[in-house]
């Protein structure tokens, strides 16, 4: 029987923009800067999430979606830091002069052709395929929520 895995989903932009208008409040942690997860939600409309039973966290936005190295917990709020934000998501952070505020920029993305093949665990490529209806569905449609690929063969 298959094991059941959470796919995450990245697609490829074209052009660098900013994730958001606003500059993002920074927060300095051991020396590090970051920022909390509740206002990349809400300013950079990236969400982290915790993948279920597990110490391991996800961050989706901006059609890219990637796994987390490092986030820290301050009581109930979740803290993420720039740098492996920036290395996860290929972005380029732009601090302001007094490191108080950084404005994240999206970097162009290698296509996934040149990339090599997904190693489990890694971001699953996108996937244009039809439902038992026959309608077609593709895995960024269904960004955010657990997705199981059965798929088998009769020969």
């Amino acid at each position: 029987m298959p094991a059941t895995r959470l796919l995450t989903l990245t697609l490829t932009a074209v052009l660098t923009t900013l994730v958001c208008a606003a500059p993002l409040p920074v927060l300095v942690r051991n020396g590090e800067a970051h920022v909390a997860a509740a206002v990349l939600e809400r300013e950079a409309g990236m969400v982290v999430k915790r993948l279920p039973g597990r110490a391991e966290f996800v961050v989706c936005g901006q059609e890219r979606c990637a796994p987390l190295k490092s986030v820290l917990t301050d009581g109930d709020d979740w803290l993420v830091p720039v740098a492996p934000l920036c290395d996860a998501m290929h972005l380029t952070a732009n601090f302001d002069e007094s490191r108080r505020h950084v404005a994240l920029i999206l970097a162009p993305r290698e296509s996934s052709a040149t990339t090599g093949p997904v190693r489990v665990g890694g971001i699953a490529p996108n996937l244009r395929l039809s439902k038992l209806g026959g309608a077609p569905v593709s895995l960024d449609e269904l960004r955010g929520q657990r997705v199981l690929i059965n798929s088998w063969a009769s020969w």
